[in-house]
């Protein structure tokens, strides 16, 4: 919801009575759909329709946007144990709130940066792999490649065969078999 709404504001700054796409309509229109039990009136039977243009749109996602944020204000309180807000319900349990940015010094926001760091290490770790293997095969196929051929070890020397077609051509060359 975060995303699309920074998208939608970035392009309404350009261009706010420019025509939604097609694609970012019915995202939008899904995101809507689902912002409607955060909001005051709670679920509606009408699916909600998305603003044509871009201004509009943009509008109707921060107003979702913050009637989610309100709600998160009304029902989470912060717990001093796991040093992070937690849902309050009837129950009795504690339950975490999952974010998608969590806020900055919270165990939380360790807990990402400490898996974001092992995913780029991963990262890294797979692509050094990569490359090894892609200079594996560059080795194999120069070795099987007659275009690639050093002078002390021609196609033809191997096969058995004189090194070029023509008797006049420096040997270094390839023939127009080879080709």
């Amino acid at each position: 919801m975060q995303a699309l709404t920074r998208t939608m504001q970035a392009i309404a700054a350009r261009r706010p009575r420019g025509l939604v796409s097609e694609d970012m309509r019915v995202a939008a229109e899904a995101l809507l759909f689902e912002a409607l039990a955060f909001s005051a009136g709670g679920r509606h039977r009408d699916l909600p329709v998305a603003a044509p243009d871009c201004a509009a749109l943009a509008g109707q996602l921060s107003a979702a946007l913050a009637a989610m944020m309100a709600f998160e204000a009304r029902y989470s309180q912060w717990d001093a144990r796991f040093a992070e807000p937690v849902w309050m319900a009837d129950d009795h349990r504690i339950r975490r709130l999952k974010r998608l940015a969590p806020k900055p010094g919270s165990k939380a926001a360790v807990k990402a940066a400490a898996r974001a760091e092992m995913e780029a290490a991963a990262q890294a770790a797979r692509m050094v792999e990569i490359r090894a293997r892609l200079a594996q095969r560059l080795a194999q196929s120069r070795r099987h490649d007659p275009r690639f051929e050093t002078d002390a070890d021609p196609a033809g020397a191997r096969a058995g065969a004189a090194p070029s077609d023509a008797p006049g051509l420096p040997e270094n060359i390839p023939s127009i078999r080879f080709i």
